[in-house]
C-alpha cells in the first residue's frame, strides 16, 4: 500500500504540475481571471482555472482506484457524482468572479448538502462519538448521518475560507492530505490512504504555481474540491474507527482552520452580520494586519497546522504502539 500510495503521489503531482502550467496561458487568453478588490490581497488579475485541472485529475483518480478494486461501485459513483456537482457549482461561482460579481451562497450550500448526502448514503457515516465532558455517545442512523453531513459541509467551507493568500489553502490541503495518508496507513485503511495520496499529489503539483507570487489560483472549484475530499477521507477512514482517540484525530488535524472559522463566525454573529459575510477577520488577514508579509503569514499557519497534525500522529502512535 505504501509503494502504491507513493506512486500515486508522484504521478499525480507531475500531471497536476503540467496541467496547471498548460492552463495558465489558456485562462489568461479567455480572460478567466479573478479581479482584485478591497477584500483580496492580490493587486492584479489572476487566472483561476487550476480548480478545473484538480477536478479532472481527481475524477480520473477515482475511476482508476475503482478499476483497481480499491473502491466499491457505490462509493466510486458517489464520489464521482459529488465531485462533478461541486466542481460545476464552483466553476459557476468562479465565472461570476471573472465578471466581478458575487454568486449566491445558497445554491452552493444545496450542492454541498447533496454531495455530503451521497457520502453518508453510499459511503459511511459516524455512528459513535466521544465528546469532551459529555462522554461517549452512540448515534442513531439519522443523527449519525446528519452529524456526518454537517461535518463534511463544514470542512468544505473552512478550506474555502482559508484560500486568501498565495499558497495558503493549497499548502494546508497538502499538509492535511499527508497527515491523513499517514494516519490511514497506521490504521490500515487503504481506501482513505490512496485517496489522501491522490489529493496530496494534486496539492504538491499545484503549489509551485501558486506560492508567492502566485501565477494562478484554484478558485472555489479547487478549494471546494479539496475541502470535500478531505472531509470525505476523514469519514471513510480516520473518523469512523470506533475508538475514542481516532474519532478525535481529524478534529486535531484540522484544528487551526476549524478554530479560525468558529472565531470568525462568532465575531460576525456578535456584530449582527451573516456568518457568510465577507470580511478580513480570518487568521491570515489578522496576521497581515500585524505586519507579517504574505510568505511569513503562510509559513506561520503551515507551522501551526504541522504542529497539530504531528500531535495527532504522535497520539495515534502512542495508542497503537
Amino acid at each position: 500500500m505504501i509503494t502504491l500510495a507513493l506512486t500515486i503521489v508522484l504521478l499525480t503531482s507531475f500531471i497536476t504540475y503540467m496541467g496547471v502550467k498548460f492552463i495558465i496561458p489558456f485562462a489568461i487568453k479567455i480572460n478567466f481571471v479573478d479581479n482584485p478588490n478591497k477584500r483580496k490581497v492580490h493587486k492584479k488579475p489572476l487566472p483561476m482555472l487550476a480548480g478545473a485541472v484538480f477536478s479532472v485529475i481527481t475524477l480520473i483518480g477515482i475511476l482508476v482506484l475503482y478499476w483497481m478494486d480499491f473502491l466499491t461501485g457505490s462509493l466510486a459513483a458517489a464520489l464521482l457524482a459529488a465531485v462533478t456537482m461541486l466542481s460545476t457549482i464552483g466553476f459557476i461561482d468562479d465565472y461570476y468572479k471573472t465578471r466581478s460579481k458575487e454568486f449566491s451562497p445558497f445554491p452552493r450550500l444545496l450542492v454541498q448538502i447533496a454531495a455530503a448526502f451521497l457520502i453518508v448514503q453510499f459511503g459511511d457515516y459516524v455512528s459513535q462519538i466521544d465528546i469532551p465532558v459529555l462522554g461517549y455517545m452512540e448515534l442513531s442512523p439519522i443523527l449519525g448521518k446528519l452529524f456526518t453531513m454537517v461535518w463534511i459541509i463544514f470542512i468544505i467551507n473552512i478550506i474555502n475560507f482559508m484560500d486568501g493568500l498565495d499558497g495558503l489553502a493549497g499548502g494546508m490541503a497538502g499538509i492535511f492530505s499527508f497527515t491523513f495518508l499517514i494516519t490511514s496507513i497506521l490504521m490500515d485503511q487503504p481506501v482513505s490512504a490512496l485517496l489522501s495520496a491522490l489529493m496530496l499529489g494534486v496539492a504538491i503539483g499545484y503549489l509551485p504555481h501558486n506560492f508567492f507570487p502566485a501565477k494562478i489560483i484554484m478558485g472555489d472549484t479547487g478549494s471546494t474540491l479539496f475541502g470535500f475530499m478531505i472531509g470525505a477521507i476523514s469519514i471513510i477512514g480516520a473518523m469512523k474507527t470506533i475508538t475514542v482517540i481516532t474519532i478525535n484525530i481529524p478534529l486535531l488535524i484540522l484544528a487551526i482552520p476549524i478554530l479560525d472559522t468558529l472565531f470568525v463566525f462568532l465575531k460576525r454573529i456578535r456584530q449582527g452580520r451573516s456568518i457568510f459575510h465577507a470580511d478580513k477577520l480570518h487568521l491570515h488577514h489578522r496576521l497581515l494586519s500585524y505586519g507579517l508579509s504574505q510568505v511569513q503569514a503562510v509559513m506561520l499557519i503551515y507551522l501551526l497546522c504541522i504542529s497539530t497534525s504531528a500531535s495527532a500522529i504522535f497520539i495515534l502512535l502512542s495508542i497503537n504502539f
